[in-house]
């Protein structure tokens, strides 16, 4: 007799189905785990036999052998534990189960007192019972959420899963094998974009932003366009940068799920906004290493699980000099490859980058409010330790006004503000000029402005090509690089959706190139790399 019970196996985005068999063998009595498996997945027989000690069911003395197939792949982690549970009970007990097991999936790690605990990979897990037409899922009661998630989403031609959560062994074994059906958890998401107003992060109710700061939100937010925050201490970048999620529309349903898989690699609870479809928002330290940011072969870095939302990078030179030349091919690709000796895995990380600096290693270099006491060597070497080329990459460079603290005027801003939302109303603009360009970019293959390649910007400026040649001779500079070129007119663009325009305006262009590092008012600054 052989029992034999789906579960499945993720590698970075990818997963696979795998069957668990289990039967008796001639032999010396015990359990004998084979199929390639590691150290972890090895001592997930010991945490099952002690499960199922604790509910009354005890290993006899005969040899079992338990197949983890196919047997080439190396299988790695803890959800093994409940197939091989399940397993060695239906082995055992010899009861007809309630429901057939060739179309359920099990994964979640047990306790040694019969308790079902959360594990990585999930969703993946859910998609690949989906894409095997399974019947349902069975995992651990915190894992509930996340999976439940993608009856929202409706992933695969509009198909759900059943995903059946329970608490203990105990549970599962009383629904599998008695038929009870009053312990299992199962929970469908009420929230829908509909019912779901101004998010709960923080937003721009609390701060005060003149006429140009609204319009780099709003051209951030609309085209996801990277940003550089110059200013000195207190100007509030840290404030805006942590701010720009809440003006953001939900992400859409395919950016939703990837995100989702990233997070669910992670042993760590999915955050409550990325459940809702908000934007996800990373702020590593400083002190981060290059794995932490980038990502390794098991599991994702600070970049992929940023995934669809932003990246904020606070005190920008202080980050190591490997870390942001990393950054370069992300940028530009929407992706990181890691690759080491032994595995090779690509981690998806279409990101916004957001980053903040001050001017030289004091702060206060151009400040009406302080004096700077930095020497010019220090300042020379503070900016030095940002590269030309990534400074290429960053679509908008905007230096912080200095705001006092001292002056009641900010706060009186503030409270003649109340029941007048700004966030509202910046969102509001932000969604009007993303529908505005969503057809168009739909039709010409990219999926936001600051997607849009060298060979798409003509169709994209709604411009004929000589009208088009005309106005970018005549807005650009002759010294600016090709890809200088191509970021003005991006956000040019997004410029153009805001105003409702189909076609772009010089005064678009030209308020672009101000933003970019090589404008004429930035030259000097960017020669000493800033």
């Amino acid at each position: 007799m052989s029992i034999t019970i789906q579960t499945a196996l993720y590698d970075a985005m990818e997963s696979s189905i795998l069957q668990v068999e289990c039967s008796f063998s001639r032999g010396f009595n015990g359990l004998q785990l084979i199929g390639n498996s590691t150290e972890v997945c090895k001592s997930g027989l010991e945490r099952a036999r002690a499960a199922l000690e604790d509910v009354g069911i005890f290993i006899p003395q005969k040899r079992i052998v338990l197949n983890i197939c196919p047997a080439h792949i190396r299988k790695d982690g803890s959800h093994f534990d409940l197939p091989f549970a399940v397993s060695l009970a239906a082995l055992i007990t010899e009861k007809e189960p309630s429901v057939d097991l060739r179309k359920w999936l099990f994964a979640a790690e047990l306790g040694l007192d019969g308790r079902l605990r959360p594990v990585k990979g999930v969703i993946s897990f859910a998609l690949a019972s989906m894409s095997e037409n399974f019947d349902g899922i069975v995992v651990a009661e915190d894992n509930l959420d996340e999976v439940s998630v993608l009856n929202r989403l409706r992933v695969q031609n509009g198909k759900t899963i059943c995903p059946y959560a329970f608490a203990t062994l105990r549970d599962l074994l009383d629904w599998l094998f008695a038929g009870k059906t009053e312990a299992i958890i199962t929970k469908t998401s009420s929230l829908t974009p509909e019912k779901l107003g101004i998010p709960s992060e923080p937003n721009f109710d609390d701060m005060i932003l003149n006429s140009n700061l609204q319009r780099v939100a709003l051209v951030a937010a609309t085209g996801l366009h990277s940003v550089l925050l110059t200013g000195a201490p207190g100007t509030g970048k840290s404030m805006f940068s942590a701010r720009l999620t809440s003006i953001m529309p939900r992400i859409d349903r395919e950016e939703h799920l990837e995100s989702l898989k990233i997070h669910s690699s992670v042993m760590q609870k999915i955050p409550d906004c990325l459940l809702n479809g908000r934007p996800p928002f990373r702020g590593p330290h400083h002190q981060s290493s290059a794995s932490a940011i980038m990502g390794v072969p098991e599991q994702p870095g600070e970049i992929s699980l940023a995934h669809g939302g932003i990246l904020f990078l606070d005190e920008f030179p202080e980050f190591r000099r490997d870390i942001i030349e990393a950054l370069r091919e992300p940028l530009e690709t929407g992706y990181v490859r890691v690759s080491r000796a032994k595995k090779k895995v690509t981690w998806l990380s279409k990101i916004t980058l957001i980053a903040a600096c001050n001017s030289c290693p004091c702060g206060w270099l151009g400040s009406t409010l302080r004096p700077c006491s930095c020497p010019s060597t220090k300042i020379l070497s503070y900016r030095r330790k940002i590269s030309g080329p990534i400074l290429d990459r960053i679509d908008l460079h905007v230096r912080m006004p200095d705001q006092p603290g001292a002056r009641s005027d900010i706060f009186l801003q503030l409270k003649e503000r109340e029941g007048a939302s700004l966030t509202r109303k910046l969102a509001d603009t932000v969604r009007s000029a993303r529908d505005f360009g969503a057809k168009r970019n739909e039709k010409i293959g990219a999926r936001f402005n600051r997607d849009l390649k060298a060979d798409q910007l003509v169709e994209a400026s709604g411009l004929a090509s000589l009208d088009f040649k005309k106005i970018v001779d005549s807005c650009t500079p002759k010294y600016a690089t090709r890809r200088a070129v191509i970021r003005s007119l991006r956000v040019a663009r997004t410029l153009a959706d805001l105003e409702t325009r189909e076609n772009i305006q010089a005064n678009h262009i030209m308020q672009a190139w101000k933003w970019l590092p090589d404008s004429s008012d930035r030259k000097e600054d960017y020669a000493y790399g800033i």
